[in-house]
């Protein structure tokens, strides 16, 4: 099965202006989710007795995921900017990695009948992967145009041809 490339982000914008809209989107999104997180594990903290609740638990885990996506997120609009592969694929690495971390807590949440929660968790991880995409995109694409520099550097190179047995002595 193969990954499907985009040329355009959401069918009308290019793919870089895309990557960092998405990125906006996302370190505003982190954000909001990072307040409302910490928000709700304090209420929740001052009601227990044990601190050890498995909802205090899965919320210190989204907790650290959001608040890496906002530092990655922001690699990636540098990143995006400067047309850097490397760290463009840094992002790709991580994303999927946190995508994929990231259902843990949703299953925890679907087993708890949170439905709300579990809707808006499935949002966020269905927008992550089209982020993954259009990324991925972006590495092909800019992968693509290096090979095509490199190749037409290589067609006006001329190969001047010394034999061993020579030196420049």
């Amino acid at each position: 099965m193969k990954v499907p490339e985009v040329k355009r982000c959401c069918c009308c914008f290019p793919l870089r202006h895309g990557i960092i809209m998405f990125g906006l989107i996302n370190i505003i999104f982190s954000m909001i989710a990072v307040t409302c997180l910490v928000i709700t594990t304090e209420l929740k903290k001052s009601k227990l007795i044990d601190g050890s609740s498995l909802e205090v638990v899965t919320s210190t885990i989204l907790f650290s995921i959001f608040g890496m996506s906002v530092i990655l997120n922001i690699m990636l609009l540098f990143a995006s900017c400067q047309k850097d592969i490397l760290m463009l694929r840094l992002y790709l690495y991580y994303g999927v990695v946190t995508t994929l971390a990231a259902l843990v807590p949703t299953f925890i949440l679907l087993s708890r009948m949170m439905t709300f929660d579990v809707c808006v968790a499935l949002f966020a991880i269905c927008m992550q992967w089209y982020v993954i995409i259009l990324v991925r995109s972006e590495i092909v694409k800019l992968e693509e145009a290096r090979f095509r520099s490199e190749q037409s550097s290589q067609v006006h190179e001329v190969a001047i041809s010394v034999p061993d047995r020579d030196t420049l002595l």
